[in-house]
Parts: structure tokens; C-alpha cells; sequence
């Protein structure tokens, strides 16, 4: 904002510290959903590891077509702070796909 001030161009966002939270990945993703824009099967916010696991395994489960899952980190950027995990190998995952098994506690906690 100093820069801007100094140079005399104008800053076209709000206050930092109100918008702050928007311009992380988890940010967009919430301004997407609330506007009704199509966003890929994703979940955000999420800062625990076991949060982490139990969020993943529940969209495996929900989501079994999907081969490839892609984690970002909302403070990273350049494509640092990204892993991705197939799953068109795993044992459980081929099973349930053959059987069409319903989704329920017990599988998805197998899973």
C-alpha cells in the first residue's frame, strides 16, 4: 500500500487485512462456492493431519472414479507446496470399484 501511495497507482483490492483470507487457495475456493462457480470435488481449510486423512479418505470414498488426487498448500506458491497421490493402484480402492460397494462407516474407515 506504501508502494502504491509512493508511486502514486492505485491499489484496486481492500484492506489487507480484511482480504487476506480470500487470497489463498482455500480463500478462492470458498468465493467459487459461495458464487455457485463449478469447482472440481475438493475440500479446503484444513490444517490437522489427521483432518487431513480422514477429509481424503472420505472423498476417495464418495468419489471412486477419481484416479489422482492433488493436495495444495494455501502458503505456498510457483507449484511449491503440491503432491498428488494415485490411487488407480490400490488394492481396496480396484475392490470397491469392481463390487460397487455402498459407502458406508465401516468401508470407508477399511479404506
Amino acid at each position: 500500500m506504501k508502494l502504491s501511495i509512493q508511486l502514486g497507482v492505485p491499489i484496486l483490492t481492500g484492506e489487507p487485512e480484511y482480504t487476506a483470507i480470500f487470497s489463498t487457495k482455500s480463500g478462492a475456493k470458498r468465493i467459487f462456492q459461495q458464487c455457485d462457480i463449478p469447482i472440481p470435488v475438493s475440500a479446503y481449510d484444513i490444517c490437522e493431519k489427521q483432518e487431513f486423512e480422514e477429509t481424503l479418505t472420505k472423498l476417495i470414498a464418495k468419489n471412486l472414479d477419481v484416479n489422482e488426487w492433488i493436495f495444495k498448500m494455501d502458503n505456498e506458491y510457483d507449484g511449491r507446496g503440491h503432491a498428488s497421490l494415485k490411487v488407480d493402484q490400490v488394492r481396496t480402492i480396484l475392490e470397491l470399484r469392481k463390487k460397487k460397494v455402498e459407502m458406508t462407516e465401516p468401508v470407508i474407515k477399511r479404506l
